[in-house]
């Protein structure tokens, strides 16, 4: 079953969020998360595949890969939300997360 990750992240919009990207391959360091407050959520899918484009501005954004496999998932507690999404091509994990 396909989840709609725009909806499940949309109560976050006007919160502020972390945002990191790390190197699964090992090649890069460690960034740490970057904090924002989420202006909106667009999902987008094009020829390259569907991508969460978390905005930061009116402008800029986030764009995270979504796969339909186990590669991206949701992690839920009580107040807080993560996304998680892994690109085994770029070997790069993406994580999301904020207070609902």
């Amino acid at each position: 079953m396909k989840k709609d990750y725009k909806a499940l992240l949309e109560p976050l919009c006007g919160k502020r969020i972390e945002v990191s990207i790390e190197d699964l391959a090992g090649q890069d360091p460690v960034a740490p998360p970057r904090g924002f407050e989420l202006v909106r959520v667009h999902l987008e899918t094009s020829g390259g595949g569907t991508y969460l484009k978390c905005y930061l501005s009116l402008t800029q954004h986030v764009s995270i890969p979504v796969f339909e496999d186990a590669g991206t998932y949701l992690e839920e507690s009580p107040g807080m939300v993560r996304l998680v999404s892994e690109d085994r091509g770029t070997q790069l994990r993406y994580t999301v997360s904020g207070l609902v």
